[in-house]
C-alpha cells in the first residue's frame, strides 16, 4: 500500500484515526492522529515507501523507537507505541502543539541571552538523562528540538542515538548535520558524550548570534572547519553577550574532546553561574581562554572561505524528521580530510617532540585518584604540580560513598601541561529528592504524587474524623530531602466513626 496523503481520514493500523500531516522529512511523514484506544491526539511517524524496504533505513527506525521508548524524561519527547502496518514501519509519539527551535531561530533571530541560557540548559538535562542511561544522541541540532507554548523543549530523533562510544559513519556517509557535528564525527571516528556536548555548544551558538558557527559551500568544507578553525566569540556577533557566556560556549566548542565539558552536567553547571551572576569555574576560565588565544592551524589557509558570511538556511525541518544520510559517495573528500588531518596532526606532533627534546618535558603524569577521599586527592594533586577541580555530584554506586571520588579527566596515565587543572567528581552520595507535600490528598494520588518523586508509600489507617482514605498526616514531613526510592509513611483516615 502507498503510505500518502490518503491515510488522512483513515485508521491506521487499527487503532490510529489519521488527521492530519504535520510534516515530510527525508525518510518519513509525521501525521497528527487521535489515538482511539486511549483516547489522546499522537504524532505518528511512518517510514516512507522507499525506505521501508532498506534495511539500513528500518534499523536507524526501529533504533530510534527503542531508544526514546526507554528514555521517560519531561524533555525528551515520548514514545508511546511502535509497529509495522500497511506494507510499512511506524512510531507513535507524544504530540507537541509547537515548533522546532530551528524554525524559531529562523523566524526571530537571535534569542534573549537568558532564554538562549535557559533552553540549552534544558537540552542538557535530556541528553544528561540519556548520557545515564548509556545512550549518546550523536544529532543535537535545533531541527531536533521542540518548543511547546509554555517554553519548554523536548529533544526528538534518536534515529542515529548508540550506546556509549561508537563510530559515526554508516554506509561511507557521515551521518547528522554538517553544521553540528563534532570534530571527531566530521572525521568518522569514535564519539562518546563530549560530542554532543559540543553540538550543544553550537546551538548555543546559533541562539545567542542567530547564526551558526561555521558555514560553507559543501559539508567537507564545514567538516574542516571543525577539524582546524577556532570560530569568533558569541560576542564578536552580538556584543551584550556576557563574557563567562562566551567561555562557556568557547569551552564547549573545543576541537579535544578532553579539553570540552566532560559531562552535561558540568555544563550546566557553569550556565547556572551565568544566570546568577556569579564566576564560572576557574577549569573553563583557563580552558576556554586558552582556545580564543590558540593560533589557528596553518592548514585553515587551505580553504577558501565564501564571499558572504550569509549562513544558507535550508527550510526548517519539519517536525519530527529525519535528515536523509546523503547518497552521493563521499569517500575521496574523506580521503582527503583525513590526509589534512593526519598532516595537521603530525607536524604538531613533530613539534612537541622537538621542543620537549629542546626544553625538557613540561608535562606531568596524572595519578589514579578513583576511589579515595576527596581531601586526599586534593592533596596528591597539588603535591604534584597540579590543580584539583572538584565537581561534586549525586552518584548510587555503593563503591563509592559520600566524600569518594568515582571519575577524573584527564584519565590515570594521561600527561597534562604543570598547573593545569584536574577535574575530580566526587560524590554526594546516593540521588536524593525532596517530599512532596500530599497531606489532604486522596491515598491513590499520594502515592503516584511519592512515584513521581522517585519515593514509595507506605499507608498507616488511623482513626479520624477526615473523609476515609484521605492522608492526614506524612513522615518524612514535606520539604525534607532523602535518598530516592525511600519510603514514606502515610497516615491515612478510616473516616469518621457512626
Amino acid at each position: 500500500m502507498a503510505v500518502s496523503d490518503t491515510l488522512i481520514n483513515t485508521l491506521f493500523d487499527g487503532r490510529y484515526r489519521i488527521q492530519r500531516k504535520l510534516g515530510t522529512g527525508g525518510m518519513a511523514n509525521v501525521y497528527l492522529a487521535e489515538d482511539e484506544v486511549l483516547g489522546r491526539r499522537v504524532a505518528i511517524k511512518i517510514l516512507n515507501d522507499r525506505h521501508a524496504g532498506d534495511d539500513q533505513f528500518v534499523e536507524r527506525f526501529r533504533r530510534e523507537a527503542k531508544n526514546a521508548a526507554s528514555l521517560s524524561h519531561p524533555n525528551i519527547v515520548s514514545i508511546y507505541d511502535r509497529g509495522e502496518a500497511e506494507g510499512t514501519y511506524y512510531i507513535a509519539m507524544e504530540y507537541l502543539d509547537g515548533r522546532s527551535l530551528k524554525e524559531l531561530i529562523v523566524a526571530r533571530g537571535p534569542a534573549p541571552i537568558h532564554l538562549a541560557v535557559d533552553y540549552a540548559r534544558q537540552i542538557l538535562a535530556a541528553i544528561r538523562f540519556a548520557h545515564r542511561n548509556g545512550i549518546v544522541h550523536r544529532d543535537i541540532k535545533p531541527h531536533n528540538v521542540l518548543v511547546d507554548g509554555e517554553g519548554r523543549l523536548k529533544v526528538t530523533d534518536f534515529g542515529i542515538a548508540r550506546a556509549g562510544a561508537s563510530q559515526m559513519t554508516e554506509a561511507g556517509s557521515i551521518i547528522g548535520t554538517a553544521q553540528y557535528l563534532s570534530p571527531e564525527q566530521a572525521k568518522g571516528a569514535p564519539v562518546d558524550q563530549t560530542s554532543d556536548l559540543y553540538s550543544v555548544g553550537v546551538v548555543l551558538y546559533e541562539l545567542l548570534t542567530g547564526v551558526v558557527p561555521f558555514s560553507g559551500d559543501t559539508p567537507v568544507e564545514i567538516a574542516m572547519k571543525h577539524l582546524s578553525t577556532v570560530p569568533a566569540p558569541p560576542s564578536a556577533k552580538r556584543a551584550d553577550v556576557p563574557r563567562d557566556l562566551d567561555l562557556v560556549v568557547m569551552r564547549a566548542l573545543a576541537k579535544d574532546p578532553s579539553e570540552r565539558y566532560q559531562s552535561a552536567e558540568e555544563m550546566d553547571a557553569d550556565l547556572r553561574r551565568v544566570n546568577r551572576g556569579v564566576a564560572i569555574s576557574p577549569v573553563t576560565e583557563e580552558a576556554a581562554t586558552a582556545i580564543i588565544s590558540r593560533p589557528p592551524p596553518s592548514a585553515v589557509t587551505e580553504i577558501k572561505p565564501r564571499a558572504s558570511d550569509a549562513v544558507p538556511y535550508a527550510p526548517p525541518a519539519a517536525y519530527y524528521d529525519y535528515d536523509e544520510p546523503p547518497r552521493r559517495a563521499i569517500w575521496p573528500w574523506l580521503v582527503a580530510l583525513l590526509f589534512v588531518s593526519a598532516a595537521v596532526v603530525g607536524g604538531y606532533f613533530l613539534y612537541s617532540q622537538i621542543q620537549d627534546q629542546l626544553s625538557g618535558s613540561k608535562t606531568i603524569p596524572v595519578g589514579n585518584y578513583l576511589g579515595i577521599r576527596e581531601a586526599d586527592a586534593d592533596a596528591k594533586i597539588n603535591a604534584i604540580g597540579l590543580r584539583p577541580n572538584p565537581v561534586r555530584q549525586p552518584n548510587a554506586d555503593p563503591r563509592f560513598p559520600e566524600t569518594y571520588v568515582f571519575a577524573q579527566t584527564p584519565r590515570p596515565g594521561d600527561r597534562t601541561q604543570k598547573h593545569n587543572f584536574v577535574t575530580i567528581y566526587v560524590s554526594l552520595g546516593p540521588p536524593k529528592t525532596d517530599v512532596p507535600s500530599v497531606v489532604g490528598e486522596p491515598l491513590d494520588r499520594a502515592l503516584s504524587d511519592l512515584q513521581n518523586a522517585k519515593l514509595q508509600g507506605k499507608s498507616v489507617q488511623v482513626e479520624s474524623d477526615k473523609p476515609q482514605g484521605q492522608v492526614v498526616s506524612q513522615s518524612p514531613t514535606a520539604g525534607a530531602s532523602i535518598e530516592q526510592g525511600s519510603k514514606v509513611t502515610l497516615r491515612v483516615s478510616k473516616g469518621p466513626q457512626p
